[in-house]
């Protein structure tokens, strides 16, 4: 009997296309696996300063039927966000609705281990669903109105509100200068007195 090494499903005159059968599975499964995708941000519940909040994102790619019409997805509701944190130290600057960032899609459901905040084990059964997954920002966002920015010079710091520093000490190895005022225990640099003073052409010593 004759050798054939061609694959079964790959030989001509068989009357049936396994290869294309077992394509169209593969690609369906594909399918099936939550995509990480641009997000909007539509709700945030914010943890203030002790916890890490949560999100709730509309996908902002549609999926699209076979006729090529466009259909919305749903809203994924209370994604954990990124915070840029080291220990107990970190950079709090939580999303705002319309914002636009990712969703990074875990593989298994993660819902015990973001609960526990421990190593837990699959919640279900369920694989590569959008209902697990976490919020990375922002992209294609306007510009800012209050920012830090590294340049080439050094440091930019723009705010059109207050800058509040609680710390026990502040030390700073340089010259500071200021267009404003400048208090200390309530005494201002700029219009403070110096009393027991007469009039003449002396001047004070300087601060020793």
């Amino acid at each position: 009997m004759p050798t054939n090494n061609t694959p079964y499903w790959d030989r001509t005159g068989t009357g049936i296309n396994l290869n294309t059968i077992m394509n169209g599975r593969i690609q369906d499964h594909i399918r099936k696996i939550g995509p990480s995708m641009l997000v909007q941000v539509k709700a945030v519940k914010a943890g203030a300063a002790s916890i890490t909040g949560m999100v709730d994102v509309q996908p902002m790619v549609h999926q699209q039927d076979k006729q090529g019409k466009a259909h919305p997805r749903q809203i994924i509701h209370n994604v954990p966000y990124l915070r840029i944190q080291g220990g107990s130290s970190a950079l709090i600057i939580d999303p705002k609705p319309g914002d636009i960032g990712f969703i990074v899609i875990s593989g298994r459901d993660h819902t015990h281990a973001v609960t526990t905040r421990q190593p837990s084990p699959p919640a279900s059964f369920r694989q590569f669903a959008m209902q697990d997954c976490v919020y990375v920002g922002g992209f294609l966002n306007n510009g800012p109105d209050q920012f830090i920015q590294a340049t080439d010079s050094g440091w930019r710091i723009v705010t059109p509100g207050t800058v509040s520093i609680e710390a026990g000490k502040v030390t700073a190895n340089c010259d500071i200068e200021t267009s404003g005022d400048v208090k200390a225990g309530g005494i201002s640099l700029k219009q403070h007195t110096h009393g027991g003073v007469q009039s003449g052409g002396s001047k004070t010593s300087p601060p020793s």
